[in-house]
């Protein structure tokens, strides 16, 4: 097929224009938020350790369930009782010491799979997992793993692993102290460790440390 010069030019010309033409980027997908499958709010009687989760809509929601839970009438009573403004419900809550609060760190957990490590991550009260003991977030409560765990049953390993500044003061402390009980005794320091902790977590550089601190009092 014979080609004219004017349809040549024009065809070299759209080619160095297409060229010179940037790539337009598109725009990214906006990425959608999903609402977590559950939204957790915990209630129960203030200063008791019988409070219970409950994935609820709303704090009325939430407030309605707690009072099935505890046994507050049957479901007429309590229909009756949520008919109340918000301002008379929280006085009847307040009068049988009861309450109800967000916890966001426990969205999208199913009620029955809350374990006591949850609530104190959630900034709550647990049962201590090693003790059985009340624990407290605010008051040395940690979570360790899948324990709550009271400040009375953190090991040396626990402290260590910790890694903070505090912790990592208080495992001194701690095997500073044991090392002075037994004399410097390494063998017996070790033995009584090993029954609760996990010995390698303790580097030689710190046991050093330890020791060299404890044998200024021996």
């Amino acid at each position: 097929m014979n080609i004219s010069r004017r349809q040549f030019l024009g065809a070299a010309v759209a080619t160095s224009c297409s060229a010179l033409i940037p790539e337009i980027a598109l725009p990214a997908p906006v990425a959608q938020q999903v609402a977590p499958a559950t939204t957790i709010w915990v209630g129960g009687h203030s200063g008791e350790f019988d409070w219970q989760p409950f994935n609820a809509s709303s704090w009325r929601d939430a407030v309605k369930q707690l009072l099935g839970h505890h046994g507050f009438g049957n479901e007429e009573e309590i229909a009756a009782m949520m008919t109340l403004p918000d301002e008379e419900l929280r006085a009847e809550l307040k009068h049988f010491h009861m309450d109800v609060e967000r916890a966001r760190k426990m969205d999208g957990l199913q009620p029955d799979d809350i374990k006591p490590h949850h609530w104190i991550r959630a900034g709550l009260g647990a049962c201590c997992s090693r003790c059985d003991s009340e624990c407290y977030a605010d008051n040395g409560g940690r979570a360790i793993g899948t324990e709550a765990v009271c400040e009375e049953c953190l090991t040396l390993t626990d402290l260590i692993q910790g890694g903070g500044k505090w912790d990592l003061d208080q495992a001194e402390e701690q095997l500073v102290e044991l090392m002075i009980d037994e004399d410097c005794d390494e063998g017996a320091v070790f033995a009584i460790l090993s029954k609760s902790n996990d010995m390698s977590v303790i580097t030689p550089a710190f046991w050093t440390k330890c020791l060299g601190e404890a044998r200024k009092y021996v």
